[in-house]
């Protein structure tokens, strides 16, 4: 009898364990506020992020695989607010997720000159967030990260990523 309640109890920790471990809560807590590096990566090119999980049990299905690819659109001069250099940084998953938090950065000459506040967006399958500022003349560049909190049930619970953009020069 001892030796079935002890099992019992750590059968409930373990599962207490993992629903504790998978809730967008606990997956928002387990990750430190990611900032873009203060000086563009030497060297690398432009480079995308991707993170994908499979729901349990299902490994040959491919239909239970959420994918999800982060991209850094190119530095413009902004349409929307004249005077200012702006990029979009975007996450578009194969299906809804609980989860997409995003941070866009922009550099200058290869140095940060901007970078935005964390974004979560909620219950999508896709967001986005940008950084902007005053134009100068110079070579731009765009950096993002993001995470995503996948459905219960899908392992890995949460996936990230970061990339660079393409460097693009712009005149005001």
């Amino acid at each position: 009898m001892r030796t079935w309640r002890t099992a019992a109890a750590a059968a409930s920790m373990a599962v207490l364990a993992l629903i504790g471990g998978t809730s967008p809560a606990a997956a928002r807590r387990a990750d430190p506020d990611p900032s873009a590096p203060p000086t563009a990566p030497a060297g690398q090119g432009p480079v995308g992020g991707n993170a994908e999980a499979g729901k349990s049990g299902s490994d040959a299905d491919a239909r239970a695989v959420i994918r999800c690819t982060g991209q850094v659109q190119r530095p413009h001069n902004s349409t929307h607010v004249p005077g200012t250099v702006n990029v979009v940084v975007t996450v578009s998953c194969t299906a809804p997720v609980p989860e997409i938090t995003t941070r866009a950065a922009l550099y200058k000459n290869g140095q940060l000159v901007k970078q935005s506040t964390l974004r979560t967006q909620r219950n999508t399958a896709s967001g986005q967030n940008n950084a902007a500022v005053r134009c100068s003349p110079g070579n731009y560049r765009g950096w993002m990260y993001f995470k995503v909190v996948f459905p219960p049930g899908y392992r890995p619970p949460t996936g990230s990523g970061n990339g660079l953009g393409q460097e693009v020069a712009l005149g005001c």
